[in-house]
């Protein structure tokens, strides 16, 4: 294998030319990450993970189950030389989101060429919700770095005898279900890869399920023991069955609790305007020229890519997993919907190549140049501002914080607790839903608290009942606050 190597990217000039690209967008695509990476913890699972960082405990949502041993061992690692939660939990997404680059520039080459390949590599470099969500001290990023590599790996399995890429794609599979457990839908594309291999392949590997399944499970025991031998083989799976069931039933925003047609709309907006970068009615009227390239594109896709076993691979990628988002996962965050964005773009790539050499040469040309342009500028644009926004519950607490004695107030809120944990733990603050838990709360109190503060989300304020307007009002900007709708703080009398 190593000979093979040797002589395909050393000693053929366009294999060099190729290396030496994408070389190129990784440093690009690292230095870029760097530039504009986060100064907060800007969500609840942020918070999560730095408190797991100091004190790791499930039964504490300090991450949630499964706990998340992959991301945090590394993020333990950068946090000995930053010594900071942010940048700890920060790096990861930007070191392996770059990364990124070479498994999934090598799965486009494979597939298709590599003109698609490196033009697949730049789409992923300057895609608004890739390159955001590296910025983010969360653990998406690094996951999606395993599955491609899983799914590259498995891929060259598919169609070369190289029979360590089964074993090493599989221990990245096993590995990324360490890093984010909700990968666990790509077990269909490896299931699928080792069918072929075993049933369809000419010659057929016979050893390739034994190598799948030792290296899926030794990715997934790496992680998994180690974690029960922690927490403890019975806490381990109670706090599995509570999470599970609060996910699906409360929570979570699977389909039982938001369903309809508001939520093939939310999927359809992650999609689109947060994961491609298409216009929506909120966002500005400059993103209709990407949308218009990315349709033309795609329908090029369709119309030039006849369905092949190479096809075949990428539904049995992104197919199982967008069921699992459809039905298991909240469709209004995007970030959920990050590992099927790579295979959208290599897709869009395919479509504007094909063209350009087949049918319209000169125009392809002129919408490739332009979508990675405005691209850019709609990436651009949202990481500044990301960078140098303040997430709207810190606002909340910078406020509080300057108006006094904050000891003596008790705040009621819903998800926000969590920040007020992590920025502002001494203070008395209480999680509620509505008016009655509230009332209910104040009656149970030995002792009075000399002023009552409401910080809520402009959808779950109706729930309280309020008319008079807010003291503070925090305008969240759905394309980079995780609190999209923005929040409100009200002050609380005549309870």
């Amino acid at each position: 294998m190593k000979k093979l190597l040797k002589k395909k990217f050393i000693y053929e000039p366009h294999h060099m030319n190729f290396r030496w690209r994408v070389n190129f967008l990784f440093l690009a695509c690292f230095f870029l990450r760097l530039c504009f990476t986060g100064k907060y913890l800007d969500s609840c699972d942020s918070i999560d993970f730095a408190l797991g960082l100091q004190d790791y405990d499930l039964s504490q949502f300090q991450p949630h189950f499964p706990g998340y041993p992959v991301y945090i061992f590394i993020s333990r690692l950068f946090f000995k030389v930053f010594r900071d939660d942010v940048w700890a939990l920060t790096m990861p997404g930007v070191l392996f989101g770059s990364l990124t680059i070479f498994p999934l520039s090598l799965l486009a080459k494979h597939l298709f060429s590599e003109k698609i390949a490196i033009l697949t590599a730049l789409f992923y470099l300057l895609n608004p919700l890739c390159w955001l969500q590296s910025e983010r001290p969360t653990s998406d990023t690094m996951g999606l770095f395993f599955v491609i590599v899983s799914a590259c790996l498995l891929c060259y399995a598919c169609t070369t005898a190289h029979k360590g890429c089964i074993f090493w794609g599989s221990l990245a599979l096993g590995f990324g279900l360490g890093t984010r457990i909700s990968n666990f839908p790509f077990i269909a594309v490896w299931a699928a890869s080792l069918f072929y291999i075993t049933t369809l392949k000419v010659p057929r590997e016979k050893r390739a399920l034994s190598l799948g399944l030792l290296g899926l499970t030794i990715g997934i025991i790496t992680w998994l023991f180690p974690q029960i031998g922690y927490v403890g083989w019975r806490p381990f799976w109670q706090n599995g069955f509570v999470f599970s069931h609060g996910h699906f039933t409360d929570w979570g925003g699977s389909v039982i609790t938001f369903g309809g047609l508001d939520r093939i709309i939310c999927l359809a907006k992650s999609i689109w305007a947060y994961g491609l970068g298409g216009w929506w009615y909120d966002s500005s009227v400059l993103r209709l020229i990407p949308s218009v390239i990315m349709a033309i594109s795609l329908y090029w896709f369709l119309k030039y890519r006849r369905v092949d076993r190479r096809v075949r691979f990428l539904g049995a990628y992104v197919l199982p997993y967008l069921l699992w988002v459809i039905l298991g996962q909240n469709v209004a965050n995007p970030r959920h919907i990050l590992p099927i964005i790579p295979l959208l773009l290599m897709m869009i790539a395919y479509g504007l190549c094909k063209a350009g050499e087949r049918d319209y040469k000169g125009i392809a040309l002129i919408l490739t140049l332009s979508l990675i342009m405005s691209m850019a500028v709609t990436s651009f644009r949202l990481v500044i501002k990301y960078h140098q926004e303040v997430p709207a519950p810190i606002q909340i607490i910078q406020w509080i914080e300057r108006q006094g004695n904050p000891l003596s107030l008790r705040i009621y809120c819903s998800d926000e607790k969590r920040f007020f944990d992590y920025y502002a733990p001494q203070w008395d603050v209480r999680k509620v839903r509505d008016i009655t838990e509230v009332q209910r709360d104040l009656l149970s109190s030995l002792d009075n608290p000399q002023q009552i503060l409401l910080v809520h989300s402009f959808g779950e304020i109706r729930q309280f009942g309020i008319t008079h307007p807010p003291r503070v009002t925090i305008k969240g900007n759905p394309y980079t606050d995780s609190t999209r709708e923005g929040l409100l703080l009200y002050t609380l009398t005549g309870l």
